[in-house]
């Protein structure tokens, strides 16, 4: 029986849910949501392995006004959410958060000596992956890290790449990235990049909820409009611009284009929909209401573009996401996207604004019954071979390995 101690972000849904409405500006959910389906999957894994959660919580002092945050450990579905006290200061919040994981994961490691046990941390997480290497090395505990994108390479609202040129931080992110004993990655491009001592590796270029088993996709269900519907962050560089320019070429009374998340472009929004009344901007809301509305929709698109260096480096959660909703996905053919997929989405083979309007008249021309069977079949496809129970196990065995 395998003993893990997940280290990242990752807050209970109730947590969240205050989080989300106190704050002033809301936490990333595609995050949430990948850390949540990887435990519960280690959590449906219950034969083979215990799970337990130790968190920083996803505020800073410019997005959240409590200061100090010091919260009772939560038991649900069978995961114990453990969170770091928090000083809400940005001197002084990440020296507070490292110390008190430190030790925290230090002691975890020494109760559970003589037992299979490893700590898996989000490498993203600066502080609290640090105190896990330094603890787990020091405990002779298997370290394995989950890799879902590059710093430098994350697109933010500042039009550039997270401060990340500091001399220091280089150093300490370099040290960690070397100091595991293996490698959770999304694509195979990343290996190269983030495992510099060519150490043991393993692809997981997503998962998806095993639960959305019992959400059904039904077709007299489906909206009268042909809505069409992209949901994550608002980017000229994620291609978003070129989507709508796209959208506005189209012909089709019938067809709605939905944008949720937020953005850059989010402050000239009504200037890029403007003149066309089918556009609507739908903001930030919770991902459970995002996921009800791709059930209604008639497509589902992520129109990245695949010259950018980034998509080498990224497998799109909201591609899963949009697989396992039963609602036919479009997306641009993602150089880190295994071949396997392909079957199971409809491609932009032409990225530009002109081929982009082609391809959306061609698929909205189909009928709904066409469009509802593809869409079921990529729901299969995910459903059977990359739920999140099955993809922990294969990080549960790859453990066993190292």
């Amino acid at each position: 029986m395998t003993k893990i101690l997940y280290l990242s972000s990752l807050c209970s849904e109730k947590l969240l849910d205050y989080i989300f409405k106190t704050a002033n500006k809301k936490p990333e959910q595609a995050v949430q949501k990948f850390h949540r389906l990887v435990v519960n999957g280690f959590a449906s894994n219950n034969s083979s392995c215990t799970i337990e959660t130790l968190s920083t919580l996803p505020i800073v002092s410019s997005t959240h006004n409590r200061k100090v945050w010091i919260l009772k450990s939560e038991k649900n579905n069978g995961i114990k959410y453990n969170y770091v006290p928090t000083i809400n200061v940005s001197k002084i919040k990440n020296v507070v958060v490292f110390i008190y994981s430190f030790f925290r994961i230090w002691l975890w490691c020494l109760l559970r000596i003589g037992k299979e046990r490893v700590v898996v941390c989000d490498v993203l997480n600066i502080s609290i992956s640090l105190a896990s290497v330094l603890a787990a090395k020091l405990s002779f505990t298997k370290r394995i890290t989950i890799v879902t994108d590059l710093p430098g390479l994350i697109v933010t609202n500042k039009k550039n790449t997270r401060k990340i040129a500091s001399r220091g931080f280089h150093t300490i992110f370099n040290y960690m990235l070397s100091n595991f004993n293996g490698y959770v990655l999304l694509t195979e491009q990343m290996n190269a990049v983030v495992n510099p001592k060519n150490r043991p590796y393993m692809i997981m270029e997503g998962l998806v909820d095993k639960n959305m088993q019992s959400s059904v996709n039904k077709i007299d269900e489906k909206t009268h409009e042909k809505i069409i519907i992209y949901a994550g962050g608002l980017y000229e560089k994620y291609g978003v611009k070129n989507l709508i320019d796209a959208f506005k070429l189209t012909n089709d009374s019938l067809a709605r284009l939905h944008l949720y998340g937020t953005g850059e472009m989010v402050t000239n929004m009504e200037s890029y929909i403007d003149n066309d009344s089918r556009i609507t901007f739908k903001g930030m809301v919770p991902n459970k209401e995002v996921v009800q509305d791709q059930l209604k929709a008639t497509l589902l698109v992520n129109p990245r573009p695949t010259h950018e260096e980034f998509t080498k480096y990224s497998f799109p959660s909201k591609n899963m996401e949009y697989m396992v909703s039963g609602t036919p996905t479009l997306t641009t053919k993602l150089p880190g996207m295994p071949a396997e997929y392909n079957e199971h989405v409809f491609l932009f083979e032409d990225e530009t604004v002109d081929g982009m309007h082609k391809t959306l008249a061609k698929i909205l021309a189909k009928s709904k019954q066409e469009l509802h069977e593809f869409g079921d079949k990529a729901k299969k496809f995910v459903l059977n071979k990359k739920n999140n129970s099955v993809q922990t196990q294969r990080i549960i065995e790859f453990s066993k390995m190292l």
